[in-house]
């Protein structure tokens, strides 16, 4: 999955402070557990927007008998993401609430 569509770094912050590992872990243990993890959340992240930002743009452009410009279709891709991580956040962490995802600084598309 490429850095620019949900950065691993980024899950790989979220996963490290929510996930409960063992304390016999040493560090670099609990670094290549969660790292392994980021990728393959990343991965599920990237399936998913793919999938609800073709719908987004197909829905918008049914409802307005036109296709999007260029802002707006980017403004859906980056929703589409952002609630792509929400869900499969919500899905490896269950128990913890979506606010302490701390997802604020997930950038728009186009990196602005």
């Amino acid at each position: 999955m490429e850095d620019d569509l949900v950065p691993t770094s980024l899950v790989a912050r979220v996963l490290d402070r929510h996930l409960r590992l063992p304390a016999s872990w040493d560090d670099l243990e609990r670094r290549e557990f969660v790292d392994e993890a980021a990728r393959e959340v990343a991965y599920r992240v990237a399936e998913l927007a793919d999938d609800w930002s073709d719908r987004a743009v197909t829905e918008w452009g049914r409802w307005h008998w036109q296709l999007p410009n260029a802002e707006i279709q980017a403004e859906l891709v980056r929703r589409a993401r952002r609630s792509a991580l929400i869900d499969v956040l919500c899905d490896v962490l269950p128990t913890v609430p979506v606010a302490e995802f701390d997802i604020g600084e997930l950038a728009p598309v186009g990196g602005t």
